[in-house]
């Protein structure tokens, strides 16, 4: 009698679980979310969300890029790598006492290094974690792999299995790895216009509700600057908040 008692209390916590995940619908809530988070990660799948996600920074450009946040009150993402240039650690700083995210992308953004094998992977990784740990009292588990978890190098035969490796590792590690569904195009070239970067972002709302828009964070790239507000503007036009990226945000993964 005892056993059978047990047997229907799991089935019947199997059923409420099923249901709940079932309720949640696409969010995919992620192991490392508490319990106690859930109703606010449900909460987010209903709202017109934008995520600004700049990559590749501290730059020359940070300053500026934060200034245009400031001055609309929005709050960003910044995928940084490790810079050891006098102005990276004013940008650090200023990203981090502005109340922006920082999350990891990677110390070098060597392909020849982070891609070489998973521990070349992790060890720049865990450089770029010492540093702003060390330096900043930052501590994050989201990641944005160089060039996406999706790149070119995953569509070759001699580095499929390398980058396979790293995503089932960072899931295995604790790491959520994000990606995007809007590239605004900056980081093809700095000769991309800034009517070009505007143009890829409006047309990729087109019936989005949650959007995680990749820009750069790039010396060169100054149209990404120039870009911005008009990004922003068009944005909160079509009725979207900003939030930036944590444990309870939606997973944008391409795998």
């Amino acid at each position: 009698m005892k056993k059978l008692s047990v047997l229907l209390l799991s089935m019947v916590s199997s059923f409420i679980i099923c249901m709940l995940l079932t309720a949640l619908g696409p969010i995919h809530v992620h192991a490392m979310v508490p319990e106690e988070m859930i109703p606010l990660v449900k909460s987010k799948e209903n709202q017109k969300i934008a995520y600004l996600t700049f990559d590749d920074g501290p730059s020359l450009n940070t300053m500026d890029i934060l200034d245009i946040l400031d001055r609309y009150h929005v709050k960003a993402t910044f995928f940084v790598m490790g810079n050891e240039e006098p102005y990276a650690k004013k940008g650090y700083e200023e990203m981090i006492s502005r109340g922006h995210a920082l999350a990891l992308h990677s110390y070098t953004h060597d392909y020849a290094i982070v891609y070489q094998s998973p521990e070349g992977f992790f060890q720049d990784l865990n450089r770029l974690e010492s540093k702003l740990q060390t330096e900043f009292g930052i501590k994050s588990r989201i990641v944005r792999l160089p060039g996406g978890s999706n790149n070119l190098l995953r569509h070759q035969a001699a580095t499929r299995p390398i980058i396979n490796g790293i995503l089932q590792q960072l899931t295995e590690k604790g790491y959520t790895y994000v990606d995007w569904n809007i590239d605004s195009t900056d980081g093809i070239s700095p000769t991309i216009s800034e009517q070009q970067i505007i143009s890829s972002v409006q047309k990729g709302t087109k019936g989005q509700k949650h959007v995680n828009i990749l820009l750069h964070d790039i010396n060169s790239m100054k149209n990404t600057v120039k870009a911005l507000p008009d990004i922003i503007e068009f944005l909160k036009k079509e009725g979207y908040s900003f939030d930036t990226i944590d444990e309870t945000t939606p997973k944008m993964q391409f795998n």
